[in-house]
């Protein structure tokens, strides 16, 4: 979920978080297990981190073997359990704290990491450990997206899609990546090339909602509009693109057509609390100006 220019309403931070696009595994579409698994792993390691111990010590602590703290330091996932790590948390004295306030959700979840200044050192650490494992390139580039290091972001993205030609789609979190440091062009190209691949339908909406952002950076309010249109065509049911328009509409003061957007993107996804919180700003805002009429 962007960021990509200077709006008077919108901030390079807050357009940055908006819509960059996860994996097709996307995060936004994964359960519960992947991102809690991650983060916990995260945890552990950075307090055997922090108490500066070696493995086998780690190890003798936790009552392990040292290769499988090897293996929680090089963050090979797949090998624990949410079980076995909330139990190692304890051991270590650590809380375990809920996030109620956002529901818990994949999404936020991975935000936390994403956000997180471990995110970086923690996949660093597992591309260094799994240099053919192709998601923690992306993950990375996502992190460092939403850090603001596009050119970095760029250039994990194009490592994963050279380790692995079918992740195409990446061309969309690329072009956001370029549209951010102003290199136009390279952002048409990458969904433009996308689009001709004739990609699922989630996949070529995002490549014509990534050109309008292209557009709207470059003042071409119309193009834009044209560019949000298609990508609704292509998947009618996908609620980013009813989102990322209705913003649109809302930074143009078309408050109708904006809360008109909204209103569809929660006859989609009903807790989407983005919308709902775009809607009542709206409404608070046109009732102001009503009452000041």
């Amino acid at each position: 979920m962007p960021r990509l220019t200077k709006s008077p309403k919108e901030s390079p931070d807050t357009r940055r978080r908006a819509s960059h696009l996860r994996s097709k595994q996307s995060r936004a579409q994964a359960d519960f297990v992947a991102p809690v698994r991650e983060l916990l792993m995260l945890r552990v390691s950075r307090e055997i981190d922090r108490r500066q111990w070696t493995q086998a010590q780690a190890a003798k602590f936790l009552a392990v073997t040292q290769p499988r703290i090897s293996d929680l330091m090089r963050g090979v996932t797949e090998k624990f359990t949410i079980d076995t790590l909330v139990h190692w948390l304890a051991l270590l004295g650590m809380e375990l704290k809920i996030d109620a306030i956002s529901g818990g959700t994949p999404q936020s979840l991975y935000a936390w990491l994403d956000a997180s200044e471990e995110a970086i050192p923690y996949y660093t650490k597992k591309i260094a450990s799994q240099p053919g494992q192709t998601e923690n390139y992306w993950k990375r580039a996502y992190a460092y997206h939403q850090r603001g290091q596009y050119d970095l972001a760029i250039g994990d993205y194009t490592r994963a899609m050279e380790i692995d030609v079918k992740l195409q789609y990446l061309r969309v979190n690329r072009a956001q990546s370029y549209i951010c440091l102003g290199q136009f062009n390279s952002a048409f190209i990458d969904c433009d090339q996308l689009i001709a691949q004739s990609p699922e339908a989630s996949a070529l909406s995002w490549a014509y909602i990534t050109r309008a952002f292209a557009h709207q950076s470059l003042g071409k309010q119309q193009e834009a509009l044209q560019e949000f249109a298609k990508a609704i065509d292509a998947a009618p049911d996908l609620a980013s693109a009813y989102f990322h328009r209705g913003a649109f509409f809302d930074l143009m003061n078309n408050s109708q057509a904006a809360i008109k957007d909204f209103s569809r993107v929660l006859e989609i996804e009903p807790n989407n609390s983005q919308a709902q919180q775009h809607l009542d700003t709206i409404r608070k805002r046109a009732e102001n100006k009503n009452d000041d009429e």
